[in-house]
C-alpha cells in the first residue's frame, strides 16, 4: 500500500500581481488536501495515487463536489477543485482512498487475487467537518477500514510454500462515506468472489500479507506446498476491527500446520491476538510434537529416547517443557511450581543449565493441574500430565519395574529389570550403560504447606546436585492439618543415592511441593 508520512503544510501559490485595495475576501484559490495517517507504514503515498473528494457547503441544497478525483504530488493531493466565492460558508470534506471513476463507493468487495501486492486491497477514509475555505491545503487523516493479517512463517516442512490463503473472510461489506463506517451489505456478489484470498508474499519464504474485511467469522489458514500437499488450521473466532493489523506465526511441518498468534502491532492499532480454533489466546497455542525412532521433538526440544530391559520406552533425558502461561522461577522460596536448577556450586538457579538438566516441576504442575487436592491427590497415576500425547508420568510399577528397590517393602520388585539385591537397587551404572544416564538436577525442597522453599544442592566429588528426583505419578499418602486442611501429599519418586559406598537408584517418597526432574514413558 502507497502511503504517506509527512506532515509538512504545503502553501498553495498564489499570483503575485499587484491589485487593487478591495474590502471584499480573496478567494481561497484551489482545493488541496494534506493527508495524514494514523500510523507509519511500510511506504508513502506516491506521486500518482488518487482519491475521491467531496464536498458539502453548509445549508447548501446539493453537495458542492461529489468524488472529485484529486493526484498526490509535491506532498498533497490536488486537482482542478477551486474552493466557491464565499469564504465565510464552511464545508465538510470527506474522501476515500483509491479513487473509483464510477463514483463513490457503496461497498467493498473482497480482492482475492493479492499476490501481486496489498495495493489495491487496502481502503481507507478520512473527513473533516466544519472547513472555512483556505489557500492552505486542508489537513485529513486517513484511517483504514479494512484489517491487515500478517502471516509469519516458520517453514520445516521440507517443501516450498507456494501459497499462503485465508478463508472464511466475509467477501463483501457496504460503506458509508459520510460516517466513515462499514455497513451491512445488501448488494449482489460477483460470481467470481469465491475461495480463499491469496497473500501477498512480503518477504520471501518468510512473510505473507493480506487485506480483508473486518467480521467475526472463524477463518482459517490454508498452505498449499509445492509437493502440492495442502494443510488448513482453524482459527479462533474473534471480531476483527477496522484498521487493526494481527499477526498469525505459523509452524509448518511435513505432515501438519501449528498457528499461533501475537498481539504485536507494528503500524496499525493494536486490537489484540487471534488464537487457534476452540482457545483465547496465545497462552493456550498447540504444543508441536513430532516422534521418531530413538528420540522426539517437543515444543522445538529434541528429547533422546531408550527402549530398556522393563519393556517399556523412556525418555533419556530430563523434561525442559514449559506449560503456556506459566513462567519459571529462580527463586525456590516463589511457589511458582516450576524452577530452574541449581546444580552448581553457588547453589542458585542457572538457567543456563536448563538446556542440559530440565527444569524443576512440582507435582500439580506436572500433572497439568491447578492444584493437587485431599480430593484429586490420588487420581493421576499413569497421568499425561505435561507429557507429549501417547507418554505419561511413570508409576510406582514402571519405576520399581525397572530399579527393584521400593522404600516401601511391599513394592520391592525383585523382578526388576536392573536391580541389584546386593545394594539393594539399580546401580547408575548399568543405566547408564543401558542409555538412562541420571542427570543431577538438584531439587527445589518444600517439607508442607506451611513450610518455605528452598534448594537442596549436594556435592558428590564435585558433582553438584546429586540429591535429585524423577517424578511418579502414584500417591503414597496425605497428611491434614489440625483444621483438616491439606498439610503434605507424598508420591512416589525415583532417587539416587550417590556416595563412596553406593551409587545406585531407588524408588522412595516425595513431597509434591518439591521441584523435582521429569522423565515420561510411552504408553503401550
Amino acid at each position: 500500500m502507497r502511503r504517506y508520512f509527512l506532515f509538512a503544510l504545503a502553501a498553495l501559490s498564489l499570483a503575485a500581481c499587484q491589485q487593487k485595495e478591495s474590502t471584499d475576501p480573496v478567494p481561497a484559490g484551489r482545493l488541496t488536501v494534506e493527508p495524514i495517517i494514523t500510523k507509519a507504514t511500510e511506504v508513502n503515498f506516491e506521486a500518482g495515487d488518487k482519491i475521491g473528494l467531496t464536498v458539502v457547503a453548509e445549508g447548501a441544497a446539493e453537495n458542492y463536489a461529489t468524488n472529485e478525483c484529486l493526484t498526490f504530488a509535491a506532498d498533497v493531493f490536488s486537482g482542478d477543485l477551486e474552493w466557491y466565492a464565499d469564504v465565510y460558508t464552511k464545508a465538510d470534506l470527506y474522501a476515500y482512498y483509491p479513487y473509483a471513476s464510477a463514483g463513490v463507493p457503496q461497498a467493498y468487495y473482497t480482492f482475492y487475487d493479492q499476490t501481486a501486492g496489498i495495493n489495491a486491497a487496502d481502503f481507507m477514509a478520512a473527513s473533516k467537518t466544519g472547513v472555512l475555505p483556505t489557500a492552505n491545503s486542508v489537513a485529513m487523516v486517513f484511517r483504514h477500514m479494512m484489517t491487515k493479517l500478517v502471516v509469519n512463517v516458520d517453514n520445516q516442512s521440507g517443501a516450498e510454500i507456494e501459497s499462503i490463503g485465508i478463508e472464511g473472510t466475509p467477501r463483501a461489506t457496504g460503506f458509508d462515506l459520510v460516517n466513515m463506517a462499514l455497513t451491512e451489505f445488501t448488494g449482489e456478489l460477483p460470481e467470481e468472489s469465491t475461495g480463499p484470498v491469496i497473500a501477498y508474499e512480503a518477504a520471501a519464504g518468510k512473510t505473507w500479507q493480506a487485506i480483508v474485511i473486518p467480521h467475526s467469522n472463524v477463518m482459517s489458514i490454508v498452505i498449499t506446498l509445492s509437493n502440492k500437499k495442502v494443510m488448513t488450521q482453524p482459527l479462533a473466532a474473534m471480531t476483527l476491527k477496522s484498521g487493526g493489523q494481527y499477526t498469525i506465526n505459523a509452524r509448518v511441518l511435513p505432515e501438519n500446520v501449528i498457528v499461533s498468534a501475537s498481539g504485536e502491532i507494528e503500524n496499525w492499532t493494536d486490537e489484540g491476538e487471534i488464537g487457534f480454533e476452540g482457545e483465547g489466546t496465545s497462552e493456550d497455542l498447540p504444543v508441536e510434537f513430532e516422534e521418531h525412532e530413538g528420540y522426539f521433538v517437543y515444543d522445538g526440544v529434541r528429547y533422546n529416547t531408550v527402549t530398556l530391559a522393563d519393556g517399556n520406552t523412556w525418555m533419556a533425558q530430563n523434561l525442559r517443557f514449559v506449560p503456556r502461561g506459566r513462567t519459571v522461577s529462580s527463586d525456590p522460596a516463589e511457589d511458582a511450581g516450576i524452577w530452574y536448577p541449581a546444580a552448581n556450586e553457588a547453589k542458585t538457579a542457572d538457567p543456563a543449565l536448563a538446556e542440559t538438566l530440565g527444569l524443576l516441576y512440582d507435582a500439580a504442575t506436572a500433572f497439568g493441574v491447578e492444584a493437587v487436592t485431599v480430593e484429586n491427590a490420588a487420581t493421576f497415576e499413569g497421568t499425561q500430565g505435561i507429557c507429549p500425547a501417547g507418554w505419561h508420568i511413570p508409576t510406582v510399577t514402571e519405576m520399581t519395574g525397572l530399579v527393584g528397590h521400593c522404600s516401601k517393602a511391599e513394592l520391592v520388585n525383585p523382578e526388576g529389570a536392573y536391580y541389584d539385591s546386593t545394594i539393594k537397587g539399580a546401580s547408575l551404572a548399568s543405566l547408564k550403560e543401558a542409555g538412562f544416564e541420571w542427570q543431577f538436577a538438584s531439587m527445589r525442597n518444600k517439607a508442607n504447606t506451611a513450610g518455605k522453599g528452598s534448594y537442596t544442592v549436594t556435592n558428590y566429588n564435585g558433582i553438584y546436585g546429586v540429591m535429585s528426583y524423577l517424578i511418579g505419578s502414584t500417591m503414597h499418602q496425605t497428611t491434614k492439618n489440625d483444621d483438616e486442611s491439606l498439610k503434605n501429599v507424598q508420591y512416589y519418586y525415583m532417587m539416587p543415592t550417590y556416595n563412596s559406598s553406593n551409587e545406585k537408584v531407588t524408588v522412595a517418597y516425595g513431597n509434591f511441593l518439591a521441584g523435582a526432574s521429569l522423565r515420561c514413558v510411552k504408553n503401550k
